[in-house]
């Protein structure tokens, strides 16, 4: 008797190790489980005109940044077009719902949240953006992305003198000079109609926010006081991010309210971030 007691005891003590070893695994589990179902993400199409239909192909469960030629790509209203005087306007009926596959990072790549990664969200943000428009889906590869940050932050530095909490325009800024895109635009808004509108043209959006306003139970220390993050997408009732202050923010669901809220861009001070304008950060390749 007193054998199987050790033996009980023995058994208990190694479960109970292996379940506190597995910890992150099992929570990983659990949120995928209780994770909203969202709309088939669809890729790029460099040869699709913003706001034009098409009808979407099967969807592809590939990750790493590979070509997306074969995914979903961008199906909007069969009467939307733009208009020449707004290259953001929609014309017709906005999609119940939208998922661009916007290829996701961390700002930490590799799990390493010391400087400069804390403070890379813009970094991170712009290459998602930029890796969308290059065709890539899935996750980019951390090295890739580690090397890509990097590079970024010296580039800030030597141009602004800083990477830290760069504005929306000091980041469209950087999306101009560094990325060579022509047309970025930053431009303000009221609604979560507003942000829709340019989803169903194509185009994913950054956003600068007061990063303790999101409430993300995955932020550390309730939040940093600024933060970007990407919207790639919408529910009926959510805006569908790739957020990367989290290693969880592949798909990261916010409520309407939630964005509108905490949209504010940098005011020079966290003291008055929450002050900050309400405006989108728009690439149109």
């Amino acid at each position: 008797m007193k054998r199987m007691q050790v033996l009980l005891t023995a058994a208990i003590v190694s479960v109970a190790l292996f379940g506190y070893a597995s910890r992150g695994a099992i929570r990983d589990a659990v949120d995928a489980l209780n994770a909203p179902k969202l709309p088939p993400a669809r890729a790029y199409v460099p040869s699709i005109a913003p706001g034009e239909a098409v009808v979407p192909s099967a969807p592809s469960p590939v990750e790493g940044g590979v070509s997306a030629s074969e995914n979903y790509v961008l199906e909007t209203n069969p009467v939307a077009k733009q208009k020449e005087t707004d290259p953001l306007a929609f014309a017709g009926t906005l999609p119940t719902e939208l998922n661009l596959d916007v290829p996701f990072t961390s700002q930490a790549p590799h799990a390493n949240w010391d400087l400069p990664y804390q403070e890379a969200c813009e970094e991170a943000s712009s290459l998602m953006v930029d890796a969308f428009y290059d065709g890539k889906t899935g996750v980019i590869p951390p090295d890739r992305a580690d090397d890509d940050i990097t590079k970024l932050v010296a580039w800030e530095e030597e141009t602004f003198g800083y990477y830290e909490d760069t504005t929306a325009e000091e980041t469209a800024r950087m999306l101009r000079e560094y990325f060579g895109y022509r047309n970025v635009l930053v431009k303000p808004f009221a609604t979560a109609d507003d942000i829709k509108r340019v989803i169903a043209n194509g185009y994913p959006v950054i956003i600068p926010a007061a990063g303790k306003l999101l409430g993300n139970p995955n932020f550390r220390n309730g939040g940093p006081d600024y933060h970007m993050l990407v919207i790639r997408g919408y529910t009926p009732t959510h805006f569908i991010t790739n957020d990367p202050g989290t290693r969880k923010g592949r798909g990261y669901t916010y409520t309407f309210d939630t964005i509108l809220n905490a949209t504010h861009d940098w005011t020079g001070s966290k003291a008055t971030v929450k002050t900050g304008a309400r405006v989108m950060i728009v690439v149109i390749p």
